[in-house]
């Protein structure tokens, strides 16, 4: 048995005493006259998802000059964006056989929604590209259940061809066939046998050189940032989301936790605290006397969580000298209508590749274990989900201190 679907609400503009023009509901059903109303008439509808996740709503101005022309016009322009929003014809969106099927672009909107709820705003912007990335490589296809092993394999073979690294190719195909999994469907499609191995290079710690000449090259502030870094091990979101109520100066510690009122989440939702060293809980202390009133420990100008480490730090690299040299990438320089591609080297420009911040992450670790720190407490500390994580990241961590056992393996 079928169900009378509800008429689409039409809307007038009318001029309302004191408060000026407003769009306002046409009434219908018994009591209420349509018959002398005339037009302009509206609809208000969903015409995409804003970047928060929340439906953008337009009002859309209506064909006929009578309110049973308005309603026509609103029934077309409700289906045709319904349809719209489905990657769908109104033909495909109507046809009775694909009301148990979900199309591509429905199934991305859900994904996308729930991804919300629980990763950082970077990951969700992350998903979001390559989701509409394939979408967009793969305009024939409707519904999810088309997503067959011949199509994931093409797109693989177009990332390929559009210069993308294995490392990207990697991470695209990761999340559509996370997609996949979330609705069922599966493919022979192999991330093992499939994709190029991705070489992962491990990051190094930095040496007592290079950190020497990194904060005597610091400002005050810059040095409490990066000793922050140094001291606590923590990821670039955990500092700048460090706000002044989770340090504890009495138990000199730091509780990483999520503040989702700021869209902060901890990856793999690993709430944990940190043990400060002292130095760094003075620095603490006298920065507290004089930073201005604000929950965020690291502040921008605008006085939220700063969130420019890498870019300072590449800038401090530069400043002292540290540079190798030898890295080349393509910046844009110039304003306005000046502005142009050119191509730079970190010689003479702050891009470096040697400098990043993780780094300190690995220093901070590999100093933990070099103190004797039990390897199950250090990864408490670092937020690893398992064990052989943790111990894969201090792969190599103490060779320096064993250099005597080196040189008298090589010797007659």
């Amino acid at each position: 048995m079928s169900t009378k679907q509800e008429a689409p609400t039409v809307y007038r503009r009318v001029k309302i005493e004191n408060k000026g023009w407003r769009y306002q509901r046409v009434e219908v059903g018994k009591g209420h006259k349509t018959g002398d109303l005339t037009g302009p008439f509206y609809k208000l509808a969903v015409v995409g998802t804003k970047a928060n996740g929340r439906p953008n709503q337009q009002w859309l101005p209506l064909d006929g000059e009578t309110y049973t022309e308005a309603l026509e016009s609103a029934k077309t322009a409700v289906a045709v964006l319904d349809a719209q929003r489905q990657g769908l014809t109104v033909a495909q969106a109507q046809d009775i056989t694909n009301a148990s099927r979900t199309p591509i672009k429905a199934a991305r909107d859900q994904f996308i929604s729930e991804t919300q709820k629980t990763k950082s705003k970077k990951t969700l912007a992350a998903y979001t590209l390559h989701l509409d990335q394939f979408i967009a490589a793969n305009k024939k296809i409707h519904f999810i259940d088309e997503i067959s092993t011949s199509v994931l394999r093409g797109f693989r073979d177009f990332l390929a061809g559009a210069g993308f690294s294995d490392k990207t190719q990697h991470n695209r195909m990761v999340t559509i066939l996370s997609l996949l999994k979330k609705h069922g469907i599966k493919t022979d499609f192999s991330l093992a046998d499939d994709l190029q191995t991705v070489d992962e290079t491990p990051a190094r710690p930095y040496t007592v050189e290079e950190l020497k000449k990194l904060f005597a090259a610091m400002s005050d502030e810059d040095k409490l940032i990066y000793k922050f870094f140094l001291g606590t091990a923590c990821r670039a979101q955990e500092v700048s989301f460090a706000a002044w109520a989770d340090i504890d100066f009495t138990k000199r510690t730091y509780h990483i936790c999520p503040k989702k009122d700021a869209g902060f989440t901890v990856k793999n939702h690993e709430v944990r605290t940190v043990q400060l060293p002292a130095e760094l809980v003075e620095l603490l202390k006298e920065h507290k006397k004089t930073a201005p009133k604000s929950r965020w420990i690291f502040t921008n100008e605008d006085g939220g969580p700063d969130n420019h480490f890498l870019r300072k730090l590449k800038k401090i690299a530069l400043r002292a000298g540290l540079n190798c040299g030898h890295c080349k990438t393509t910046v844009t320089k110039g304003k306005y209508e000046g502005k142009k591609e050119v191509e730079v080297t970190c010689a003479t420009d702050p891009v470096c590749k040697n400098f990043y911040l993780h780094r300190f992450r690995k220093t901070c670790a590999t100093r933990w274990s070099s103190a004797a720190i039990p390897v199950r407490d250090i990864q408490i500390l670092l937020g690893h989900k398992s064990l052989e994580t943790t111990q894969i990241y201090l792969g190599g961590s103490n060779l320096g201190a064993i250099q005597s056992r080196f040189d008298a393996a090589f010797s007659d």
